[in-house]
């Protein structure tokens, strides 16, 4: 994977240490940590120090590419990660601060991180989920062509402290390349 990405608007690069005290800022709203499945509410600044560092970790061990979502300023907007799940296979989860909500930049990254996971990985598929009280992540996948697994799940979110109803999807490799 490479370490940076550019879209049309966005730069998507390694996260960094560095990246701790805005990454809290940012996320740091019951909205956004709610609709995680690894992140705890409140997060802390010490939550976002482990989390870059077991991201490091994981990008070197090949299990995990998260990308900063970053725009002129180089300041994080938000995160992008392809990780491997329980099932072995490669999914997509994202978040981004409420300030950059309904821009359009979520399925830009998505897309941008998607197209640089099928053009390493020999994958037939790459997977995502979402709380279905979270509309607007399911609209994101929508865009990019994810369709319904029809396998209904309950997520555990840190965050809620419990199980909540996940809608399961996967995007096919011929649907992205025709992107």
């Amino acid at each position: 994977m490479r370490d940076e990405i550019k879209t049309e608007r966005l730069l998507l690069r390694r996260t960094r240490n560095s990246d701790a005290q805005t990454m809290t800022r940012r996320i740091n709203d019951p909205e956004i940590l709610r609709m995680t499945a690894t992140l705890p509410m409140p997060y802390l600044s010490l939550s976002a120090d482990f989390w870059l560092l077991r991201a490091a970790a994981n990008w070197r061990q090949g299990l995990s590419f998260a990308y900063a979502i970053t725009a002129a300023d180089d300041s994080i907007m938000g995160i992008v990660d392809l990780f491997k799940n329980d099932q072995d296979d490669w999914e997509i989860g994202y978040w981004i601060g409420k300030e950059f909500w309904g821009f359009g930049y979520m399925p830009e990254a998505a897309k941008a991180l998607l197209l640089e996971g099928f053009r390493v990985f020999d994958v037939p598929y790459i997977d995502a989920g979402y709380f279905s009280d979270n509309p607007a992540s399911g609209r994101v996948l929508e865009k990019l062509g994810f369709i319904d697994k029809n396998d209904p799940s309950k997520l555990f979110s840190i965050a809620r402290g419990e199980r909540y109803e996940g809608i399961e999807l996967r995007l096919p490799r011929n649907t992205a390349v025709r992107w």
